[in-house]
């Protein structure tokens, strides 16, 4: 079955990571027109960019540190001019500055809650009233199965995702009556640049998991399709796990 994304106006932060990457790559080959936003790293932004233009050629990227409002104002105002609206916006930027809760600096915390929750707060917040205008869009959130189980050494981490999630539930409510739907998605294990030196991880997740997590990322990846697309419209406020791990 082949999901049809054309003309969709889709927003991804953190466009050019890992993660984001692959979306935008499966967006753009769904007819997608991708916004791929990115802060530190302009040229792997660029080369996805040439990647994604075989597919779809009105994709584009756009600078911004999702934590500082003005540069996201300044994106929306890019995106709107180019595009006219926005139809699904994912929040997906994030970072990890892992530690023991007994030795973490308040720096260690902050710089973790501030880019994976307050930039969620703050590109919903703006992206929103282009969806409140047309009564219509989507907001998906990445969090991480890790704010629903926790994870040592990374409380800053898993409290940032779990937020997100708290967020989510209450932003579904607030925008459910304009005709938006804002959803939470929770990976399970997949391997990335944040977690790639980590043999560790990989065989807590193996040894928690009911199946292997070799096909993690292309079932993320099929996921965030379908959810995107208006194969479903109306659903909202739920939280989906996309991994074995039965809790």
């Amino acid at each position: 079955m082949r999901i049809d994304l054309s003309n969709k106006v889709i927003v991804i932060t953190g466009g050019a990571g890992d993660l984001g990457s692959a979306m935008a790559l499966q967006f753009a080959q769904a007819g997608a027109c991708v916004a791929i936003n990115y802060h530190r790293n302009e040229k792997v932004a660029k080369n996805l960019l040439s990647r994604i233009s075989e597919f779809s050629e009105r994709c584009c990227i756009v600078y911004a540190d999702v934590t500082n409002n003005d540069d996201v104002y300044a994106m929306y105002k890019i995106v709107m001019k180019k595009y006219g609206r926005v139809d699904v916006l994912i929040n997906n930027a994030g970072r990890n500055n892992d530690g023991y809760t007994t030795l973490m600096s308040e720096k260690q915390w902050s710089s973790v809650i501030t880019t994976n929750l307050t930039g969620t707060f703050l590109c919903s917040r703006v992206f929103s009233k282009a969806m409140i205008r047309d009564k219509r869009g989507k907001i998906i959130n990445i969090a991480s199965l890790k704010g629903q189980l926790g994870s040592e050494g990374q409380a800053n981490y898993a409290a940032s995702k779990a937020g997100i999630i708290g967020f989510s539930k209450s932003l579904a409510k607030e925008l459910g009556p304009e005709g938006v739907s804002v959803n939470v998605v929770c990976p399970g294990y997949i391997k990335t640049n944040l977690n790639s030196g980590s043999i560790k991880k990989r065989e807590i997740a193996e040894n928690m998991s009911a199946m292997s997590v070799e096909y993690s990322k292309k079932d993320f990846e099929n996921f965030m399709l379908f959810l995107a697309s208006d194969m479903i419209k109306g659903v909202s406020g739920q939280v989906y796990n996309i991994d074995s791990r039965i809790m």
